[in-house]
């Protein structure tokens, strides 16, 4: 092969390398993040016999998630059940903090986790993950998700596709928002089924007015 044909590939290549690039960057360019239409703090404090209370905000936390707003409280049955719920909404895509992280950070070793399907009255059915953690001889379990849009994930290869399907080429995006929810192991009660039940009443409520 001469040196002529092989400046011409060369130049080819970087032509088309460069045509790559910039559709890559006209399609992934950042666009406007569209608040959520209702703040998670408007939530019913008392819903299906759950009776809540609110908690400090955690100021450095909220920095750590780059959280816009959110929700810190806890729900008490009569029967001594209960559930502390953590929910935020971010316009940082990049900066996600998963609760396997989070709780190993703080001591807490991680036992099992099962992915669970969730089925909120009046919406789509989506997938969360419950997390059994133990430390010492304490043991809780977490259910989690993180949503983007009507669409829900769990891990940083599902938020990846799923942000180039929901934001590519888009000039608004939906807000990311992630829900936790803590409760103290309890197989009697068997606490991962009623920490799910619990999380599809508050999804309802929660996301009502997104919905409508």
């Amino acid at each position: 092969m001469g040196m002529v044909s092989r400046a011409v590939i060369v130049c080819l290549v970087l032509v088309c390398g460069h045509f790559v690039v910039e559709y890559v960057k006209d399609g992934y360019s950042f666009g406007k993040v569209v608040p959520p239409t209702t703040d998670l703090k408007d939530s019913p404090l008392t819903f299906a016999g759950w009776q809540g209370e609110d908690l400090p905000e955690d100021p450095r936390l909220r920095e750590i998630l780059c959280a816009k707003s959110g929700i810190d409280r806890l729900y008490r049955k009569r029967d001594g059940s209960q559930v502390l719920i953590h929910g935020v909404w971010t316009d940082d895509y990049l900066k996600l903090h998963f609760p396997q992280q989070c709780y190993r950070e703080s001591g807490w070793e991680q036992v099992d986790s099962i992915d669970v399907k969730l089925n909120p009255k009046d919406f789509d059915n989506f997938t969360g993950r419950i997390i059994t953690f133990a430390q010492g001889d304490r043991k809780i379990q977490v259910l989690y998700w993180f949503q983007l849009g009507p669409y829900t994930f769990l891990d940083r290869f599902q938020h990846r596709m799923l942000r180039r399907q929901v934001c590519w080429g888009q000039k608004e995006w939906p807000p990311l928002m992630k829900f936790m929810l803590e409760t103290p192991y309890d197989p009697v009660r068997r606490s991962g089924e009623s920490l799910v039940e619990f999380a599809e009443q508050f999804y309802c409520h929660a996301m009502e007015s997104e919905e409508s």
